[in-house]
């Protein structure tokens, strides 16, 4: 009962003291100061216009460093001031309005060729072109202004944090990160212990590594893109960048310390290791997550010295595998005890601008903008879908003239619009649940509550919505939703009309999406086969990549993590394909068996190879040059077969017998997996 109540009041406190909690608060501030002030000295339109500005712009304000405020500072209050005078001069011709507002969609919503951020822009701008719409302003120069000081207003507000707190994003990213990598440890203690179902343990398995690999992504976004700080680091960004550093080296050290599980219970069964092992590895989660645990790191220290005299008493081969598996826990335990003594090296001071080979490039830098002006590009063919819906949704609302708040079918449209089918699915029933309870909410407080409270709950129904936006949707849009209603009910009344306009213009708008992602489909599954070909291609080359590994070899380190990286990265492509693959009307015509074993194999490999780095790093190689050549030729072998599959067609898939895993053994299998004759 304790233990649970503690879980609950730890992640209650995680809750409101995460960096979406904090940001929520200072978007909510941002929005109603200027509304309350301008209120107070009789100028509500001024504060209205304000207001929309900082909200519309506060969307946009991802995490990030100081080069990626500022940029999105001044290109976001471009943006937004062109597109809010353009909207709202188009708004006296309706059909004006709709070529400005089908163009704009179309514009914006291509943005996302520049990257995550620049796709929060554009995708704010169509949003505040929909609001454009609704306010019929009637001078658009004024109305302009008014966004541009919205805009201004709030990034005064980010830019002072984040220079006040440079770092807060990273620094949280990196706790997260660490939480991350505990869990999976915990994970992986789970293998060694024989009373533990290893039933959907590779699944749970991928998910942690697919999570991680988002995380380390943003870690390196958030260090490696400011240029300022990595080409003359203070000593704040240079232990963050060993830090990062060390958090990557133990990320490859966790994923070796994944046997396969079976084989092992078998070899260790009756000898008193197994218990011994699971027990070091959960300590180790525990001191990553509380460094300072003497318990922890006493327990640990005796549980290694009975692990280490557990070796003498076994067989030659047990004895080995069991010291292969110590010196794996070894060096993860003294890469989290370095985590949280790092002092900077000057080789790290020295080299420090090299390190950005690390960042992902954006499509707009790693190919040209044009080349995405064709159908093949999903952002292209996303970018038509919205522009055709918004085109629908313009006629309708030009029609539906009388009805004030027509253009919250536009709005639906454009918010659960998404480019996979999976995604838009869940958007949608997010949307269509939080709106339901949402209006049941309003319409009882409207009822009950004087104008005070009601008021009162709209700014705490805003601050929801900043807080959930990211992590939870359908609370957030049932927040959403309690603030306009009785934001409107006690501005514009009728409340019955907001109520049934709000529920009939969301539901048009979802069906109608549901409707547009077969227009312009991006379907995963044709994807499928592109992107196991590209694992095994970047699983070969990170395998290359260790084969050149040296103790001490700085240069072949660094190769090896930025090969690591990229195999990592295409795991995680090809995972989130697959996901979203498995929730698209055609499921049912793919070989998942096929599919998911490919998948399986691939991972297997990669975490095999990090076993392969490690041992290659302290000058213990267990391959020969003859076996190197065959698992190269191997893959080889498995990379031109794949792009021969048909992921439609079943086949006959090689059976994997009761060998242990071993990179000659995985690939091998990989390399079998062909078509039929």
């Amino acid at each position: 009962m304790w233990s649970s109540f503690k879980k609950f009041f730890l992640a209650i406190t995680r809750l409101f003291t995460s960096e979406h909690t904090v940001d929520a608060l200072r978007n909510t501030l941002s929005v109603i100061i200027p509304i309350i002030v301008f209120y107070k000295v009789g100028w509500p339109t001024t504060g209205i216009g304000v207001g929309i500005g900082a909200l519309m712009i506060c969307m946009t304000d991802l995490p990030g460093n100081r080069s990626d405020k500022f940029r999105a500072a001044w290109i976001c209050v471009l943006v937004f001031t062109t597109v809010a005078v353009l909207t709202a001069f188009s708004t006296s011709i309706p059909l004006l309005m709709i070529v400005t507002v089908v163009v704009v969609t179309f514009l914006l919503t291509m943005l996302a060729v520049m990257g995550q951020r620049m796709a929060g822009i554009g995708l704010m701008g169509i949003i505040l072109a929909t609001f454009t719409i609704g306010l019929k302003p009637k001078d658009p120069l004024l109305y302009g202004n008014y966004i541009f000081w919205g805009g201004v207003w709030y990034y005064l507000i980010s830019l002072v944090q984040i220079s006040i707190f440079p770092y807060r994003s990273l620094r949280r990213a990196i706790a997260q990160t660490e939480r991350e990598t505990a869990a999976l440890l915990r994970l992986r203690a789970q293998g060694y212990n024989p009373e533990v179902s290893l039933s959907g343990f590779n699944q749970r398995n991928m998910r942690l590594h697919l999570k991680l690999a988002s995380s380390h992504e943003l870690i390196r976004q958030l260090l490696l893109s400011d240029r300022k700080a990595i080409k003359q680091p203070n000593a704040k960004a240079a232990m963050f960048l060993e830090k990062s550093i060390n958090l990557i080296d133990l990320y490859e050290q966790v994923s070796a310390v994944h046997y396969d599980y079976p084989y092992l219970r078998k070899q260790f069964e009756n000898t008193g290791a197994l218990p011994l092992i699971q027990q070091s590895i959960e300590l180790l989660a525990i001191l990553l997550v509380k460094p300072n645990h003497q318990l922890s790191i006493t327990q640990f220290e005796d549980l290694h010295i009975a692990l280490i005299q557990k070796a003498e008493t076994l067989k030659e081969s047990k004895k080995t595998l069991l010291r292969q598996i110590l010196a794996n826990i070894d060096e993860i335990y003294t890469l989290i005890i370095s985590n949280y003594q790092t002092q900077v090296d000057s080789q790290l001071d020295e080299d420090t601008e090299r390190y950005r080979d690390f960042l992902t490039l954006t499509p707009a830098q790693s190919k040209t903008v044009k080349n995405h002006f064709s159908l093949s590009s999903p952002i292209f063919r996303f970018s038509l879908r919205l522009s055709a819906l918004c085109l629908v949704a313009m006629l309708l609302i030009t029609w539906l003239t009388e009805e004030h708040y027509s253009y919250w079918l536009l709005l639906t449209m454009v918010i659960v619009s998404r480019p996979s089918y999976g995604q838009t699915m869940k958007r949608n029933a997010e949307r269509v649940g939080g709106t339901a309870i949402g209006l049941l909410i309003g319409w009882s407080l409207s009822q009950y509550a004087d104008i005070p409270v009601q008021l009162s709950v709209s700014v705490v129904g805003l601050f929801g919505f900043f807080a959930f936006n990211r992590v939870a949707y359908s609370i957030s849009a049932v927040c959403i939703t309690v603030a306009v209603i009785l934001c409107l009910n006690v501005y514009d009344g009728n409340l019955w009309k907001l109520v049934s306009d709000r529920a009939i213009f969301t539901i048009v708008g979802v069906l109608l999406c549901l409707g547009a992602t077969f227009v312009f489909p991006i379907w995963n599954a044709p994807r499928l086969s592109h992107l196991m070909a590209e694992v095994v291609k970047a699983n070969l080359l990170y395998f290359k990549a260790v084969t050149h590994l040296k103790p001490h070899d700085l240069d072949a380190i660094h190769q090896t993590r930025l090969a690591r990286k990229l195999s990592h990265q295409q795991l995680s492509a090809l995972s989130e394909a697959i996901q979203a693959a498995q929730k698209e009307p055609l499921k049912k015509q793919l070989n998942w068996s096929l599919i998911k074993r490919v998948q399986l194999f691939n991972y297997q490999f990669n975490v095999l190879t990090a076993t392969f780095a490690s041992l290659q790093k302290q000058g213990r190689s267990f391959l020969s040059e003859a076996d190197i050549n065959t698992v190269e030729s191997n893959l080889e072998q498995s990379l031109a077969n794949i792009n021969l599959l048909d992921l439609k067609q079943p086949i006959d898939l090689p059976t994997w017998g009761e060998q242990p895993l071993h990179l000659l053994e995985v690939s091998n299998y990989l390399a079998s997996i062909q078509k039929n004759n």
